[in-house]
């Protein structure tokens, strides 16, 4: 992390107004702090599980921080003398040093009136907010206008995991569970590959789709109308015809060792392969989660060009008193700015918009306005679906891949990463 163009307006006391997204609050310290320094998280009762979230992360990061300290506005998040007299309690407690503060977060009373509570009490105060649609820190000037530092991606790398940890209360074994459940490596690529080049063309993925429904599901699937796979033993037994296949993915199941010497797709010899540890993990890929694999491999392009930071599929956080948690399909960070790709072989509109708009929420909740979006889906109107939704969410910064980008995806996501930088240095 390379921080020399902040070092001019670096402090040594930063005040930092929690707000419902603490992202900012941690990207703000890290880059306005100065080593020996305090942070000051000014919460209300309402933040107070973000702060405390944030200061736990704060102290266990190695960035030299001299303490992280939690002053408490209660219930006072609007009260104008509350916010002014608590501020200035904490500014007559510092003997020396220069400070700041950040109001990014927090509400807009008490931006306000920290603002006049730390320019009463210190006129060498740096004040300081964070742009998030032109990834800048912007520092406040005596006349008025201001420094903008573009904060690059290379200047504060953000795991992914760090950006759960920041939303999540995440216990030693939940955050174990998690890391140990984000996959980095696609499996089975070449097989996925196959299956993108089919689905990009809509006269084979019919014929795909054939086979499927009436060969495949018909013989894996139970019959009791709840749409279970059938048990492993039965799965194990299940030898399927290929005579109507696609004669592609035939190929690719030989290469891959699938079919038995009779010429048929073996689930026995799926699971000698060890690619799977459950032959209904298979009937799953085939399902449609190939789809995230082949994303996730278009990812590991970018992420080898040094595109991105970090990337994974599969983030299932585990929450207390949730079924299933939080969860991503494949997402990235290219430095803090939190990217969210949501998957299906839907091509139906009404299934592929409710996907990106549970997608979107998620990103929005945990990478704030700095978040981007995209559906990757087997729409072939694309570009309208895109225009629709955006015109629902009354946001254009979202992007959808259909049918025609999928052969192409990691230069098509190359591209939207670009057109972001682009947008970003307007």
């Amino acid at each position: 992390m390379s921080t020399s163009e902040f070092d001019g307006y670096k402090v040594d006391h930063l005040f930092l107004l929690i707000g419902e997204n603490p992202l900012p609050n941690y990207v703000a310290a890290n880059l306005l702090l100065n080593k020996g320094g305090t942070a000051y998280l000014v919460h209300t009762t309402g933040t107070n599980e973000s702060a405390t979230r944030l200061q736990k992360i704060l102290k266990s990061e190695l960035n030299g921080f001299k303490d992280v300290v939690l002053p408490s506005l209660g219930d006072y998040e609007s009260d104008a003398f509350h916010i002014q007299k608590k501020i200035s309690e904490e500014l007559e407690k510092i003997k020396a040093g220069k400070i700041g503060l950040n109001y990014t977060g927090g509400t807009k009373a008490m931006a306000v009136h920290s603002y006049r509570a730390a320019f009463a009490n210190r006129s060498d105060a740096i004040f300081s907010y964070l742009d998030p649609r032109r990834l800048e820190m912007c520092i406040d000037r005596e006349d008025g206008e201001r420094d903008r530092i573009k904060i690059k991606p290379s200047t504060l790398p953000v795991q992914l995991v760090k950006i759960f940890q920041l939303h999540f209360q995440l216990d030693e074994s939940n955050l174990k569970k998690l890391k140990a459940n984000i996959k980095k490596e696609p499996q089975l690529a070449g097989l996925a590959n196959v299956f993108a080049n089919i689905f990009a063309d809509k006269l084979k993925v019919d014929k795909w789709f054939s086979w499927y429904y009436d060969v495949f599901r018909k013989q894996t699937r139970k019959s009791n109308g709840k749409d279970d796979w059938k048990s492993e033993e039965a799965l194990k037994d299940i030898l399927i015809s290929l005579e109507s296949l696609p004669g592609e993915i035939a190929l690719a199941f030989k290469q891959e060792n699938f079919i038995n010497p009779d010429n048929k797709l073996s689930l026995k010899e799926v699971k000698k392969t060890e690619n799977f540890i459950k032959n209904k993990h298979f009937c799953e890929w085939l399902n449609g989660l190939w789809l995230e694999h082949y994303v996730l491999r278009q990812i590991q392009y970018l992420a080898e060009c040094g595109y991105i930071n970090d990337y994974g599929m599969t983030f299932n956080v585990p929450l207390p008193g949730t079924k299933q948690g939080f969860e991503f399909d494949v997402a990235f960070t290219r430095g803090y700015q939190l990217f969210a790709l949501s998957c299906t072989t839907e091509s139906k509109r009404g299934m592929c918009k409710q996907k990106l708009f549970e997608a979107y929420l998620r990103a929005r909740q945990m990478g704030g306005d700095e978040a981007r979006v995209a559906l990757i889906c087997c729409s072939n109107e694309p570009d309208t679906l895109k225009a629709e939704i955006a015109d629902s969410i009354n946001d254009n910064k979202i992007q959808v891949f259909g049918r025609e980008h999928l052969t192409n995806l990691s230069q098509e996501i190359a591209d939207w990463i670009a057109q972001n930088d682009r947008e970003a240095s307007k």
